[in-house]
């Protein structure tokens, strides 16, 4: 019997990325963003996220939190609730896990200078 997916949890980090990562699109070392991670709990929603960013060529450096998606909580209309809420539906629909509000350690730089 399938286990049934009824939970998407968000997973808000800083993970680094190797040069040839098929995420890496501007050279950089690391990236922010959100984990959208279809799973029964959170124990196994990291482990799934682990999976995906090994899969990614890429590595959690820092996990700031950890929770479960609510579409009450990100009722705003700002584009960071828009993409989660977005990512979200997807990953319930699909059962896989979708990468969200991503920012790469380049971008980051230009938005500081």
């Amino acid at each position: 019997m399938d286990m049934v997916i009824q939970y998407v949890w968000l997973l808000h980090h800083k993970a680094s990325i190797a040069p040839d990562s098929p995420e890496n699109l501007d050279g950089s070392t690391f990236m922010i963003g959100v984990g959208v991670v279809p799973a029964s709990n959170m124990k196994e929603a990291i482990e799934k996220f682990d999976a995906y960013l090994a899969n990614q060529k890429m590595e959690i450096m820092e996990l700031w939190k950890c929770e479960q998606w609510n579409p009450k909580n990100f009722t705003d209309n700002s584009l960071e609730s828009r993409q989660i809420n977005g990512a979200a539906e997807k990953a319930l629909d699909s059962e896989k896990i979708h990468y969200t509000c991503g920012i790469s350690s380049e971008a980051l730089d230009c938005e500081e200078n």
